[in-house]
């Protein structure tokens, strides 16, 4: 089964159990000028011997990309659940669950959830405080810990972690 394929049902199976899911990089706090390719695919980053995370990189193996409003894709999905699952009880999670939920489209709610995140969880203001996932967020945003067979995900563990390379 391709990649897309078994996050797609993956994630989906995450929505049944949490319940209820339906160019030129901008600021995304102090490490944006080294992101000015998109995003356009994940990458499985393994975190124990049976837990990994699920990051947006560059399709050629670059983990320095951005994601904006407009975009779409299954970067975009990895990124709505981490923070359905991992900003669970915020303002955040909300802003994406109102929006539809976790679709795969970079809408104004998950603008908005990002925003949120980076003002009032990494203390971010100005215009740092723009709603774009970058290097900044990828190093500070906390992704799902998933249990895996094989670094096929099978569910969550109900943990979080941050990106660590």
């Amino acid at each position: 089964m391709r990649t897309t394929h078994r996050l797609r049902a993956m994630f989906a199976a995450l929505a049944v159990t949490i319940g209820g899911l339906s160019g030129v990089a901008l600021a995304d706090g102090p490490a944006a000028a080294a992101a000015s390719t998109p995003c356009s695919d994940t990458t499985i980053r393994t975190r124990t011997a049976n837990t990994l995370i699920i990051v947006p990189r560059i399709r050629a193996g670059v983990s320095l990309c951005y994601v904006q409003q407009g975009m779409s894709g299954d970067y975009v999905y990895a990124l709505q659940v981490n923070i359905l699952v991992c900003y669970s009880g915020t303002p955040a999670a909300t802003y994406i669950r109102n929006s539809g939920g976790a679709d795969g489209v970079y809408g104004a709610g998950t603008r908005d959830a990002f925003k949120w995140i980076q003002k009032n969880v990494w203390g971010l203001t100005g215009s740092n405080v723009d709603g774009v996932y970058g290097p900044y967020a990828r190093d500070h945003m906390l992704f799902a810990l998933w249990y895996h067979t094989n670094l096929n995900p099978t569910s969550t563990t109900g943990g979080c972690s941050r990106y660590t390379g």
